[in-house]
């Protein structure tokens, strides 16, 4: 055989020995250290490969050639390197949905520890944020991520995404479902409070704005396309573990209900965990 045809079958050998070695470091990388007033809470290790390999693959930490793009708008950059890394690839889901799958096995992971509110540190609404953020952060590298020190409250999240215009106030939520997706951070007013032209100064304001936030791990569509409704991971109050909760509808059957609220608190503002 060719030295010329030998090219592609050690190209993927050495692909394949490259994710195999970087796959242990991200699966040991991304664990979280358990709290220490919970001793008898086990320490939450995020799910294995292949996720482990492909978060690191698309969030851009796994040493390869073309670490920052999605697998189509590689694709004429690595065919040089034969047809055969190019059909693996063309086979590799998209990061958005290594981001999504992700997401929602970390939720999951965390609503099976039965978390109840404030009963250990970050196990309050915007706490359980941050606990979110911490995984998301070891397993997708290449976004931004507030740290708890800088913006431990709902308010102070808000005004960090802000400051990196990051943040999209709502005024007429009912049409702005299209901003809703996995990962987006929503901020909820307070209870049966009506906001009609909010400003970043209202919503940072304890008391007046902000009172509750969640992260969205899955949207249902219409068969336009349309957003009417989705599932919102969050801890939920007093004496109720986090979990995950769908009633976000579009068009509530109680007319008094805001759209796309959580229950009678108004959504004001959406950010996004995958934020660059």
């Amino acid at each position: 055989m060719t030295k010329r045809k030998m090219l592609p079958f050690l190209a993927l050998g050495f692909l394949l020995v490259t994710t195999g070695v970087r796959a242990e470091d991200i699966s040991n990388s991304a664990m979280v250290r358990q709290d220490s007033s919970r001793a008898n809470t086990q320490a939450f290790t995020p799910p294995s490969a292949p996720f482990g390999i492909l978060a690191g693959f698309w969030g851009g930490s796994l040493s390869f050639p073309y670490p920052a793009l999605d697998a189509p708008s590689a694709l004429p950059a690595i065919a040089a390197n034969g047809p055969v890394l190019y059909s693996l690839m063309a086979g590799l889901p998209s990061r958005e949905a290594v981001f999504n799958s992700y997401l929602q096995r970390l939720a999951g992971e965390y609503e099976s520890q039965h978390i109840l509110y404030r009963s250990v540190p970050l196990s309050d609404c915007s706490g359980m944020f941050h606990r979110l953020l911490q995984q998301m952060k070891a397993a997708f590298p290449a976004f931004v991520y507030p740290e708890v020190t800088e913006a431990r409250s709902t308010r102070a999240l808000a005004q960090w995404y802000y400051d990196r215009n990051a943040l999209h106030i709502i005024e007429d939520a009912a049409n702005n479902g299209h901003l809703i997706k996995p990962g987006a951070i929503m901020f909820f007013g307070q209870i049966g409070k009506k906001y009609r032209q909010p400003s970043i100064e209202q919503l940072t304001t304890y008391g007046q704005g902000i009172m509750h936030i969640g992260t969205v791990i899955e949207v249902e569509k219409d068969e336009q396309g349309q957003v009417t409704a989705y599932t919102m991971f969050h801890a939920r109050g007093r004496g109720k573990p986090a979990s995950h909760t769908r009633h976000y509808l579009q068009r509530p059957n109680n007319s008094s209900l805001p759209a796309f609220g959580n229950w009678r608190q108004q959504w004001i503002a959406v950010a996004y965990i995958d934020t660059q």
